[in-house]
């Protein structure tokens, strides 16, 4: 009778001692499994970015006229604001609890600026161009789409010629839900 005991008290043993190591082992893989996945939609969204980016630059080198259409635009996480009048910018922010960068400070790829702002556990990344030489008009089909913008949608960048004597051609950028 004693060893029916023994080998029930074994066996809860090993069968606790089996799920506190689960426990600990997920425990710390989370928070790097969070921060692989943040890393990923960064990078993601920088290349969208770069594409974006790209496809502005030509409509605005190729003059009036000049259209492209980007579908499906696809924003999984944070959201993407296009700051027409003063600024003319179109940038992408979204909050994270992993530091993907130094924070503080901005640093250069391309024509897109990126920054990290925040303190330990709560960082806000950007990523940002700007178009100093163009004069950006934002629009909506059906004024369903506002600022800021996130999911899936469609985009029509348009070179409208320059204005009323204005030295800056005028890029308009209709969204529009898909």
């Amino acid at each position: 009778m004693k060893k029916k005991g023994q080998v029930w008290i074994s066996a809860i043993l090993y069968l606790a001692l089996g799920v506190i190591i689960i426990a600990l082992i997920i425990g710390l893989a989370m928070p790097m499994v969070g921060k692989m996945r943040d890393r990923n939609t960064y990078i993601q969204t920088k290349e969208m970015m770069f594409n974006l980016n790209k496809n502005v630059i030509d409509v605005i080198n190729e003059g009036p006229g000049s259209k492209r259409y980007l579908s499906p635009l696809s924003i999984e996480k944070g959201e993407l604001i296009i700051a027409p009048g003063t600024d003319d910018t179109i940038q992408w922010k979204f909050k994270t609890k992993n530091k993907l960068m130094e924070t503080g400070m901005d640093f250069k790829e391309g024509d897109l600026t990126l920054r990290t702002d925040g303190m330990e556990g709560n960082y806000e990344l950007t990523i940002k161009s700007s178009y100093a030489n163009a004069d950006i008009e934002l629009s909506s089909v059906a004024g369903s789409l506002r600022n800021p913008f996130f999911g899936v949608f469609s985009m029509v960048i348009e070179n409208s010629g320059y204005s009323g004597g204005a030295t800056e051609p005028k890029i308009t950028i209709k969204m529009q839900a898909t």
